[in-house]
C-alpha cells in the first residue's frame, strides 16, 4: 500500500510543517571573551572564529559528540571582520592599519593554521567575505566607512573579487553609478548629500551572498536601505535595488516604540515607515527558484562626526519643521502629544538624515509629513530582483514576548535587531535561521513555501549555553554529512561574551504511540509497527489474530483520538472502533495468528510530521476483534 489513503490525507499533509527540534551540544568561550563570525572546515573538524580584539582567529575542534576544544589562535595582520572556509582553505577579511585604509584577504591551511600563500589587497574595511560554490573566488563586501573623528575621510565602498589560484583581485566599483545618484534617491535608495559625498563613498557594502551558480553576488547596502547585484565574472555592479519601506500603520506590522510605558510588548499601529536596512543576507533555492533572505537590523551613523542621522521623537518638534496638526493641505499624521510623550513616540529613534527629511516631505510644502524609523524588526524573503515575497511583520517580537525573551529596553531603538540569517536543509526540510541580537535567540522557519514560512523552533541561546551567551552575531549551518556528529548543526557565535555554541538540529523525527485497548478484553488484537520514515516501508503487524479469521483489516485516518465508537459492551474498558471522515482501509491475509501490512511512505518532504492513525480488526463470521490504535508521525 502507498501512503495515499485518501485525498483528505494528502491535502492535510501538504499544509503541515516538519517537526523541528534542537539539542545544545556544547559551548566554549574564547580566552578574552570576544568573537564574532565563525566558519567550519569539514576536513579538519575545526571551527575558526574571528576575534576582533586580539586580531586573531581562534581555532576550536569538534568531537563526534559535538564537544568543543580550543586548539590555537592564528595571528593576523590586522583586525578580522569575517572568515570563510572551502575544502581546507581558510580565508579571512582583515582591516588595514585604519578602517579607511585598504584591507586584505589572508589565507591559511585549516589543518595546520599555517599561512597558505600571499595575502591579497582588497577595498577599504572588508566586512563579510564568501567563497564561490566552486571555491575558485572569494568575494568581499568592502564597507569603506568614514572616519569617526571628522567624518571627512570617506573611502569608496566596493566589492572585491579575489582569484584564489592567481591571488589577484578585481574591484566592482560603485563609481559608475555616481551620475545616477538623484535618480536612485527618487526610487528610495537612501543616499546622503552631506559633505558633497558621492554615491560610491556613501554606500557601505555590509554582507554578501553568492547564488548557487557562482555567477552573481548579492550585497546588502545597509545604510542605503538597498541591495546591490554584482556580476562576478566581469566584476561589475549591475543593479542597485531599493528595498522600500515597512508601513507600521498596517495590521500585522505593529511595533512597541517605547521603553518607558511600563508595558512589555505594547504593540500598536502608528503611521511610521520602517526602513528595512538589512545586515545579513543569504540565498537559497526552492523549486528551482533562487530567493534572498535578509535580517532587517537597521543601523544609524550617529557615531560618525557630521553624519548624525537619528533623533528621538521628543526632540523632533524643536529640531525640525514638522507637520503637526496643521491645516490642510498638510497631512498631519502626528500630534505633538504623541511625539512629546515618552510612553508613546517620544523615546523612539527616528531616521533624520537630510535625505530622510526631504523624502518625508510628501506634499512638497517644505515641512516633514512622513517619519521613518530604523530597521524592519523582521526578516524578509525577496526575489533576486528585489521584489518582496514575505516579511515577518511583527511576528518576531510577538514570538519573543510569548517566550519571555523580549527586551523592552530595546523597544525605542530597533527592537530585537535581527542580525544574522543562514539557510540549511535538514531531512529534506528547508530551514531558515534568524539570529536576534537583542533577544539572545535564534528563530527557525520552515521555508518550504517561501511566501508563507512557518515558525518551527526557537533556540534560547542565553539559557541553553550554560555560559550566558548573549548577542548572537554569526550563524553557520553545517550539514549532517559534513561534521563528525552525523547530525545537522547550527553554530552560533555570540559577540557579547565571545562564545561558540553548537546545536544539533533535527527535523521530522518519526514516532509511533499506542492508544487504548482492543476487543474483546479476553484476547484482543495487538497492533505494533516500526517507525514510519520517508522513502521506506512502514510495516504494521497485528498479532493474536483468531485462527478462524482469514484476513485482517487495517483502518487509516487522520482524526485525533479518541476515535468515537465505544465497544465497551463487547470488550473491555477503553475498547473502541476507529471512525474518521477520511477513513481508508486495506486488507492483508491472516496466517498463524498474525497479519502484516506494508505501507510505502513516499520520499515527499510535505509528509514530514504528518500524523496518521491506524487500527486493525478481524471478523470470522461470528466474532469481531479490534486492536489498540497507533498514532504514527512520519519522519526521516
Amino acid at each position: 500500500m502507498l501512503l495515499r489513503i485518501s485525498a483528505a490525507v494528502v491535502a492535510a499533509a501538504a499544509c503541515l510543517s516538519a517537526q523541528v527540534s534542537h539539542t545544545h551540544l556544547s559551548t566554549i568561550q574564547s580566552a578574552n571573551q570576544r568573537g564574532e563570525i565563525g566558519a567550519f572546515d569539514a576536513q579538519s573538524r575545526r571551527f575558526f572564529v574571528t576575534n576582533p580584539v586580539s586580531g586573531a582567529l581562534d581555532v576550536f575542534v569538534v568531537s563526534a559528540t559535538g564537544g568543543l576544544s580550543f586548539v590555537s589562535s592564528i595571528a593576523l595582520s590586522g583586525n578580522p571582520n569575517s572568515v570563510a572556509v572551502y575544502n581546507g582553505l581558510v580565508a579571512v577579511a582583515v582591516e588595514g592599519a585604519t578602517p579607511q585604509a585598504l584591507g586584505a584577504v589572508q589565507f591559511f591551511t585549516a589543518a595546520t593554521g599555517l599561512a597558505n600563500g600571499p595575502a591579497v589587497t582588497v577595498g577599504a574595511l572588508p566586512d563579510l567575505l564568501a567563497f564561490t560554490p566552486d571555491g575558485t573566488k572569494v568575494v568581499t563586501a568592502n564597507e569603506g566607512e568614514a572616519d569617526l573623528a571628522t567624518g571627512l575621510i570617506n573611502p569608496e565602498g566596493s566589492v572585491s573579487i579575489v582569484d584564489v589560484a592567481a591571488r589577484t583581485a578585481t574591484t566592482a566599483s560603485f563609481a559608475p553609478w555616481n551620475g545616477q545618484k538623484a535618480a536612485l534617491q527618487a526610487l528610495g535608495v537612501r543616499l546622503s548629500n552631506r559633505n558633497g559625498v558621492t554615491l560610491a563613498q556613501d554606500v557601505e557594502p555590509e554582507y554578501v551572498t553568492i547564488d548557487a551558480t557562482g555567477s552573481t553576488a548579492y550585497v546588502t547596502l545597509q545604510e542605503a536601505n538597498a541591495l546591490a547585484v554584482v556580476d562576478i565574472a566581469s566584476a561589475t555592479v549591475t543593479a542597485i535595488l531599493p528595498l522600500g519601506e515597512k508601513d507600521h500603520s498596517l495590521p500585522g506590522n505593529q511595533l512597541d516604540p517605547s521603553n518607558t510605558d511600563g508595558i512589555v510588548g505594547n504593540f500598536q499601529n502608528f503611521p511610521i515607515r520602517g526602513l528595512y536596512m538589512p545586515d545579513a543576507v543569504c540565498s537559497f533555492t526552492i523549486g528551482g527558484v533562487t530567493y534572498l533572505a535578509t535580517a532587517n537590523e537597521g543601523d544609524s551613523r550617529a557615531d560618525f562626526a557630521g553624519w548624525d542621522d537619528e533623533t528621538r521623537g521628543a526632540a523632533l518638534d524643536n529640531d525640525f519643521n514638522l507637520d503637526i496638526e496643521d491645516a490642510t493641505p498638510d497631512t498631519g499624521l502626528y500630534t505633538s502629544l504623541q511625539l512629546n510623550t515618552n510612553a508613546i513616540l517620544g523615546r523612539l529613534n527616528f531616521v533624520t538624515s537630510d535625505y530622510d527629511l526631504a523624502r518625508g516631505d510628501t506634499d512638497g510644502d517644505g515641512d516633514v509629513d512622513q517619519l521613518y524609523c530604523f530597521g524592519g524588526r523582521s526578516f524578509t524573503i525577496w526575489t533576486t530582483a528585489g521584489a518582496m515575497v514575505f516579511d515577518s511583520g511583527s511576528q518576531l517580537e510577538q514570538v519573543m514576548l510569548a517566550r519571555g525573551l523580549l527586551d523592552d529596553n530595546r523597544s525605542d531603538d530597533k527592537g530585537p535587531e535581527p542580525e544574522a540569517v543562514t539557510f540549511g536543509v535538514v531531512g529534506g526540510t528547508p530551514l531558515l535561521f534568524v539570529g536576534l541580537e537583542r533577544c539572545n535567540a535564534v528563530v527557525v522557519y520552515d521555508v518550504t513555501n517561501p511566501a508563507a514560512p512557518v515558525l518551527v523552533d526557537v533556540i534560547n541561546v542565553l539559557a541553553s549555553s550554560g555560559l550566558g551567551s548573549f548577542a548572537p552575531e554569526g550563524l553557520q549551518f553545517v550539514a549532517a554529512d559534513q561534521n563528525p556528529t552525523g547530525r545537522a548543526l547550527l553554530a552560533v557565535v555570540s559577540e557579547g561574551n565571545g562564545t561558540l555554541s553548537l546545536f544539533a538540529i533535527d527535523a521530522g523525527e518519526a514516532a509511533v504511540t499506542s492508544f487504548g485497548t482492543g476487543c474483546p478484553s479476553v484476547l484482543p488484537l495487538t497492533l505494533a509497527s516500526n517507525l514510519p520514515r520517508l522513502g521506506t516501508t512502514w510495516t504494521l503487524a497485528a498479532s493474536n489474530v483468531d485462527a478462524n479469521a482469514t484476513f485482517a483489516a487495517f483502518w487509516f485516518g487522520t482524526q485525533a483520538l479518541p476515535f468515537g465508537i465505544d465497544l465497551t459492551a463487547i470488550g473491555g474498558a477503553g475498547c473502541f472502533a476507529h471512525i474518521d471522515p477520511s477513513l481508508g482501509v486495506g486488507y492483508a491475509v491472516a496466517n498463524s495468528g498474525s497479519s502484516t501490512y506494508p505501507v510505502v511512505v513516499p520520499a515527499a518532504p510535505s509528509l514530514l510530521a504528518f500524523t496518521l492513525t491506524t487500527q486493525a480488526s478481524t471478523f470470522d463470521g461470528a466474532l469481531f476483534r479490534s486492536s489498540n490504535a497507533l498514532a504514527a508521525v512520519v519522519g526521516n
